[in-house]
């Protein structure tokens, strides 16, 4: 397979744009979330996004194949963390996520979301139409590894997001709608053995989603002062720095998880709709650059992005609002955490890789 660089369309500047935006307005509500409880957080965030866009842009010049032909080497490399991090990683907020390495805490399953995503890729690529059994297994337990891993941490917000990665490749790749169908059968079918399986804190947060005030000092605590922060700001938000809820420390985890609740508050139903806006510029111009690829490794490999980038989406959004169950997800590009920011950078790199490179049979 022989690579050409295509000049003519070099670079996709909505997706930078898109992607720029919504780090600057994330910095904007960081430094609002951050200020009544550390201010330096706010600095550390703005230090990430500028690390992030300084990788994307070393990333974008890679050739496609070369970071397609390190994907198992990469792929069992994060692995190893991962199962390394069950026995020497930093425990917070109850979950052993962490690793230190030379003074900096990383988070390994972030990076694995991106390495999984480009393995499927190569190995769907290569598969016929529609998807074998014999495939569809394989890809499955590419994916269930680092799930498992991470869910052992426990991280159940982001052992999910693996399952999103892998049905919406699967789906690209030729996954037929009975598989899906089998597939959402056995999930509800395995419910009452999953419960079993998950901690008490895990349950907690299930049953406080159907009614949040059955314990609104312990569990539904968050969740109640999010929906409230919300609510509060209305069209247009109490203003910048101006959030009752934000600056008065009544709203947990608002520099990480919540940070939405913080725009929602400050910014009211405008600044959130903008960056709902701006999530759906990014992901729906990925989609375009993926049908508009001729290479089956590149179109599969935005899919994934577009499934695990969506689903980061819908989830945090959702949960802050009351809608779906709190698991803990940060928003790409706009939570605190530098894992998180410079993968999200990583694979818009890549992306931008792939766009400026063709594939010639």
């Amino acid at each position: 397979m022989r690579l050409s660089l295509r000049s003519s369309r070099a670079w996709d500047g909505t997706v930078l744009a898109a992607a720029a935006s919504l780090a600057f307005l994330g910095g904007l509500a960081m430094c609002s979330a951050t200020s009544a409880v550390n201010p330096q957080l706010g600095l550390r965030h703005a230090t990430w996004i500028a690390l992030g866009l300084a990788l994307s842009f070393v990333v974008a010049r890679l050739s496609p194949q070369r970071w397609m032909d390190a994907a198992g080497v990469a792929y069992g490399l994060t692995v190893s963390a991962l199962a390394l991090l069950l026995g020497a990683g930093a425990v917070r907020l109850g979950a052993t996520r962490w690793l230190s390495v030379f003074g900096l805490s990383l988070q390994p399953s972030e990076l694995m979301k991106l390495t999984t995503i480009t393995l499927l890729a190569r190995y769907l690529a290569g598969q016929p139409r529609p998807l074998p059994l014999r495939a569809v297994g394989v890809s499955l337990l590419m994916a269930s590894v680092p799930a498992l891993l991470i869910f052992l941490q426990p991280d159940l917000g982001s052992a999910s997001i693996f399952g999103a990665i892998w049905v919406g490749m699967v789906w690209m790749a030729g996954g037929s709608p009975r598989l899906f169908t089998g597939i959402a059968a056995s999930l509800l079918a395995l419910l009452p053995i999953g419960w079993h399986l998950l901690h008490d804190y895990q349950r907690d947060r299930l049953l406080v989603f159907v009614n949040p005030h059955a314990d609104p000092l312990g569990a539904g605590y968050t969740i109640i002062q999010s929906v409230i922060a919300i609510g509060s700001g209305q069209w247009l938000g109490r203003g910048w720095f101006a959030g009752t809820q934000n600056q008065l420390s009544f709203l947990p985890e608002r520099h990480s998880d919540f940070i939405f609740s913080v725009i929602g508050e400050e910014w009211g139903f405008a600044g959130s709709a903008a960056v709902v806006a701006l999530f759906g510029m990014l992901l729906g111009r990925t989609l375009h650059i993926a049908r508009e690829l001729s290479d089956p490794q590149g179109r599969l490999f935005l899919a994934g992005i577009c499934a695990w980038l969506g689903y980061q989406v819908f989830v945090n959004i959702g949960m802050v609002m009351g809608l779906v169950p709190v698991v803990g997800v940060p928003l790409p590009l706009i939570s605190y955490g530098g894992s998180s920011m410079i993968t999200v950078w990583m694979a818009l790199g890549l992306l931008q890789s792939l766009r400026r490179w063709e594939v010639h049979e």
